[in-house]
Formats: C-alpha cells, structure tokens, sequence
C-alpha cells in the first residue's frame, strides 16, 4: 500500500493548552520527521513554532469563549472557516492527500465538514470526545453530576437542562448537533473514524452509525523520570483543563476539608471561579511538559475528579507512566483499567464527599502510596502505546485509507456531491 503524498492536519488550536491539541501537534510533528509532507490547518492565529518544515494554514479564527456575541451563528456554522478551508483544498489536493480532522468544536463547526466532502473518501475524523454524539459533548448532566443516558437528540433529550450553562444554551447546542448530524452524511460510509478508546463505541455507534470505526489508543510518555517515592510526599495535584466537568471544585472541596493544598496545573473556564471560591490551593497555569516532569517529584499522587464519562485522559496514564498514584473517578472510560492494574483508587464521580474520604486514607496510608507506585512503575510504560507505535499505526491508517479509496471496485470512491446529506427530519430522529 502507497504512502500519502500529504497529510493535511485540521484541528481548532495550533497551540497546545489541552491533550487533543497536543496530539494534533505531535503527530503533525511525528510524521514530517518520518519524511512525509505535512499541512496544519489551524482555526487560531498559528503556531509558527509548531515544526520545521510543516506548512501551517491560519484561518484567524477565535474561540467561541473569546469570540464576540455573533459567534452564536459562527459557531452553528462558521463559513467563513469552511468557504477558506474548501478553497485550499480546490487549490491543493491531490489523489494522494489524507486529511485528518481533530477537534473542530471550538472554531471550525459543522462548516468544516462541507468543506471536506469532497474528499471525505480520504478523511480521518479523530473522536476525541463525544462532541459526534452528543450536544454537550460529554454525555455529563451537567446540573446534577451525572452521566446521561438519554439518546442524543431524543425527546428526552431535548426537554432536560443538562447545559453547563443554560437551557437556552442546551437548545442551541441541539441544533448545532441537528446541522452536524446532518452534514456528516457523506462521510458516514466513507470516511475512517478514529476513536481514542473502544469503550467509545457504543456510544459513537448509536448516534453517527460510521461504517469505518476503529480505535487507536493515545500515546503515552512520561512526563519525566519515575517519581523516587511518593509515599514521602504530601503533595496532591491536578493536571489538565481546570473545568467544571474535570470535577475540579469537588477536588478544591476536598482539599479544604482535609485542610491540604490542591495543585492545579492547567487552564480553563472554570479557573478564575476556583480560584475566587478556594484561594487557599495553588494554581499554576499551564507548564511545559520538562516542567510538570519536575514538579512531580515533589507529588504524593494524581486525582483525576472527572464527572463525565471521558474516554482516555491522557494526563492519567501520563501520571502513571511517571511512577506517581492515582486517585480517579469511576466515571472516566479507564477507571477500572487503571483500578485492576494497581496503579488507581476510585471513587464515586461528583461525590465530594466521597473524594474527601479517599484522598484521606491516601494521605494517611504510606504502605497504600508505595504499592500503588510500584505497579505505577511496573505496568505504567506498557498500559498504552508509545510514541512510536502510535505514529505506525497513523501510517498503516493512512495507507489503508489511501487504498481504500483509489480502488475502483469500491462504491465508496464516488464524489461526494453524489452523496445526499441527510434530511433534516432524519438527522432528528
């Protein structure tokens, strides 16, 4: 099977502040240090120190936390994003080109998949979150903590308020799914999907019913040498997005009635409210990876407080690649993974209370802490593929793809302006 000729990366953010973002670069990296020629169409400002000889594609676009009022209709259908990113494809594509859509939630909407229908045949479409799925992107109940089993969409679905925000908010996040629903009809039966965990599938099955889905696992490295001894520590952190959802204000609530400070390392919306209602934790930003490596040694264990189900957590297994305890919610897909390896304690997601009582033992408990750290360092490095042998296995992606879609004999290789989008009413349904 033939290489690609390129690979176009498409993605909200060139600069990393999350886990999906810093794959996107990583893997925009990974590939062009293999030999092959690499685009980053990004949907922010650029990132002119992504990679030497990777072409970076800025469409200027902002954040819909950032963007002025009109981003309600920017963000149902951002054209401007879709009509530059078609453009460039007319301009530039070859029968050879892949194209990789990460994250576009923030900035490139559903636009972005008008724009790549003519080449759906050769896309990937990175499932990150569940944002293909469902409205809020999380299958969280917001309001009440909980994980939601409502059908995307459904009648149910749409009368309950589980928007972080608002119910208003929650409607337009209904049709903003409705608009996608919609125009991801050709690339149903033709595009490849990727998930970042088979725990994902049912879920993903159930509301976009792709025909190509598969799951390549994250890449895990650590964020430094192993943590000597963490049983010695007294330190507890969090790293990753400070936000309502990640359960980082049970964590702060814990912290104060254990009187122990919380490290939080990260940004987020939910940052500058945790810090008003628990100033007494330390909140350091966001820290390069060399930096977050050191800061460790100084941890007594990780917490992952995540309420929804959330599919990988790559800080999580990042933590325990480096050696260090965790302390994570049952809710997050590899929860119980991490549990059987003997390198997690649970607890019971959106439960303060519940945290409070394990955060407790585990700073009370040093003979707990050093077994937990011994199986973190034994079977830590093999929970998740290696940076390498995630690359391969985009290669072998890739090439499948690549020949999948010049085979004659496959109907799949269509235009895609053959391919109806799904009616509205459907797309409801």
């Amino acid at each position: 099977m033939r290489s690609p000729d390129r690979v176009v990366i498409l993605n909200d953010a060139s600069v990393v502040r999350g886990g999906a973002t810093y794959l996107a670069t990583t893997l925009a990296r990974s590939l062009r240090e293999r030999g092959l020629a690499v685009t980053f169409l990004a949907g922010d400002s650029g990132n002119p120190d992504l990679g030497d000889g990777i072409d970076m594609v800025a469409l200027e676009g902002r954040a819909l936390i950032h963007a002025p009022a009109a981003s309600a209709l920017t963000g149902l259908y951002n054209a401007a994003a879709g009509r530059r990113i078609a453009d460039w494809i007319a301009r530039h594509d070859t029968p050879g080109t892949v194209y990789h859509l990460h994250n576009w939630s923030n900035i490139l909407s559903p636009a972005v998949f008008d724009a790549l229908a003519p080449v759906a045949h050769r896309c990937a479409i990175h499932v990150h979150d569940f944002f293909l799925a469902c409205p809020n992107g999380a299958f969280l109940d917001y309001p009440r903590a909980a994980v939601c089993r409502r059908r995307p969409l459904s009648m149910a679905c749409l009368a309950t308020q589980c928007d972080k925000r608002s119910y208003s908010h929650k409607l337009w996040r209904s049709a903003r799914q409705a608009v996608l629903w919609n125009r991801l009809a050709p690339f149903r039966s033709r595009a490849q999907f990727v998930m970042i965990n088979e725990a994902m599938r049912p879920r993903i099955e159930g509301a976009v019913r792709p025909g190509f889905l598969d799951a390549i696992s994250n890449p895990v490295e650590p964020f430094g040498a192993p943590v000597p001894a963490p049983e010695r520590n007294l330190r507890l952190v969090q790293i990753g997005q400070v936000q309502r959802l990640k359960g980082v204000f049970e964590l702060a609530e814990a912290g104060r009635r254990l009187g122990l400070v919380v490290d939080f390392i990260g940004m987020g919306d939910s940052l500058d409210e945790l810090r008003r209602l628990y100033p007494e934790h330390a909140y350091h930003g966001w820290m390069p990876r060399d930096a977050i490596g050191r800061f460790l040694n100084g941890a007594r264990a990780a917490v992952v407080a995540t309420q929804s189900p959330e599919p990988f957590c790559l800080s999580a297994f990042e933590c325990v690649a480096t050696g260090l305890p965790l302390v994570v919610s049952e809710s997050i897909l590899p929860a119980r993974q991490l549990e059987q390896a003997g390198a997690a304690v649970t607890f019971r997601a959106g439960d303060a209370g519940a945290l409070t009582a394990v955060l407790d033992r585990v700073m009370r408990d040093d003979a707990l802490v050093a077994r937990l750290a011994a199986a973190a360092r034994e079977k830590g490095p093999g929970l998740a593929p290696g940076l390498a042998a995630w690359i391969s296995a985009h290669d072998r992606l890739y090439r499948r793809l690549l020949a999948r879609s010049l085979d004659p004999a496959s109907p799949r290789r269509r235009e895609a302006g053959n391919v109806p989008a799904t009616p509205m009413k459907e797309a409801l349904e």
